[in-house]
């Protein structure tokens, strides 16, 4: 591992700010694993998320996964590298305690109790250092369940219920 590199994202990560309404940066459709395509519009619905997305990824309380634009940008890593359904920007998914709500456009998310934290596979699509940089910071994003369905948009906004 690198450490300057380290505490390099931990500095860029510790220096990021939020607001309370953001936007859709971009979205990120997964038909099969290890394959992500940047979409302009993704529809999501209820108990199933992304209806696109392979199999697996319909999982209760992981339907959708999102991302910082920012947390993206001070790692320098793609916006489609680690397959999250929704890269926002402007807001702290940090912040988001279970159960608080998302007005995505049209759509309705939950944020889940379970946590997203990286993983082996982030990792490798990322490198070590952004890996523990998000490890350490709580920063890899947050976990939702759909409660009102529709299609999102590059652009739509994005704010707490």
């Amino acid at each position: 591992m690198d450490d300057a590199r380290l505490a390099a994202y931990l500095q860029a990560l510790k220096t990021l700010r939020f607001d309370s309404i953001g936007r859709v940066a971009y979205l990120v459709e997964s038909p099969e694993p290890g394959v992500h395509l940047l979409r302009a519009e993704l529809p999501l619905a209820e108990g199933i998320g992304c209806p696109g997305d392979h199999a697996r990824r319909h999982t209760p309380g992981r339907e959708v996964s999102a991302m910082s634009l920012e947390v993206l940008r001070a790692l320098r890593v793609r916006p489609e590298v680690p397959g999250d359904n929704l890269i926002l920007e402007g807001i702290d998914l940090r912040a988001l305690v279970p159960g608080d709500r998302l007005l995505v456009g049209e759509v309705v998310l939950e944020r889940s109790d379970r946590s997203h934290r990286p993983c082996a596979t982030f990792q490798v699509r990322t490198s070590p250092e952004a890996f523990e940089a998000v490890a350490q910071t709580g920063l890899r994003g947050a976990l939702f369940t759909v409660r009102r369905g529709g299609i999102v948009h590059v652009g739509d906004p994005v704010r707490k219920l």
